[in-house]
């Protein structure tokens, strides 16, 4: 029997790319495998296709790169001002205190436009301060809260955009300037609320931002509250 294997000689691999002069074109990662020389002054070389390619994907790299960079100094920065804030609520010695001092301190630490409280209650409203902050009470099983009902299942903060129903819940009256927000579940088991930090920039707060920070702000939060709850009611 004859053998069906052939040899593969320099001459049929130039056959074949005279037929397809856009072999490589089509298949430019092939490039970065091969061995190629400089052509002459004032062509294109294969070479230069391939050191073009490398310094193209050497610069996605670098962005790539640059961008994890910036990230992780965002999170440092992140966590410091949850920290420090934190600290600072902790020293509120009341509610009327405490609750202005969270949302002026939320909009400059996070360059915020807009924050918004929606507190939870079972049985009973909670005794809160009169103020002009955006801040409102609802009752576990009202119809509003549905459309959080993903959110308040994962018990963990959501960043990005969110839709406009849920944005009319926390900002009746600018849902429609709003464009990103950072909303967090306050506490769970049960869910004390919602703590959203909104601003009028679409890419401000972004769905790939860490929220470990924003957890912990919340469960935090839900402490503090809790302990206020029960001195305003004698406990």
């Amino acid at each position: 029997m004859g053998d069906d294997k052939h040899t593969l000689t320099a001459e049929h691999v130039s056959d074949y790319l005279t037929a397809h002069p856009d072999f490589f074109v089509q298949n430019p990662a092939i490039l970065e495998a091969v061995e190629l020389s400089s052509a002459p002054e004032g062509t294109i070389s294969l070479a230069q296709r391939q050191t073009a390619r490398l310094n193209t994907k050497n610069s996605q790299l670098q962005e790539q790169l640059q961008t994890l960079i910036d990230n992780a100094r965002q999170n440092m920065q992140l966590q410091a001002r949850v920290h420090e804030l934190c600290l600072q609520l902790m020293d509120a010695h009341d509610l009327t205190s405490l609750l202005p001092h969270l949302f002026i301190t939320l909009k400059q630490e996070f360059n915020a436009d807009e924050v918004a409280l929606r507190l939870f209650y079972g049985e009973s409203e909670h005794s809160l301060p009169l103020n002009e902050d955006n801040i409102a009470q609802l009752h576990l099983d009202d119809n509003s809260l549905k459309v959080f009902d993903k959110v308040l299942e994962k018990h963990q903060p959501v960043c990005g955009r969110l839709s406009n129903a849920q944005k009319t819940v926390l900002f009746p009256d600018s849902h429609d300037k709003v464009a990103s927000i950072a909303c967090l579940p306050i506490g769970h088991d049960p869910c004390g609320g919602l703590l959203a930090i909104a601003s009028y920039e679409q890419d401000r707060f972004q769905a790939n931002m860490a929220t470990d920070y924003l957890a912990f702000l919340g469960e935090v939060l839900m402490r503090i509250l809790r302990t206020h709850y029960h001195v305003s009611h004698g406990q």
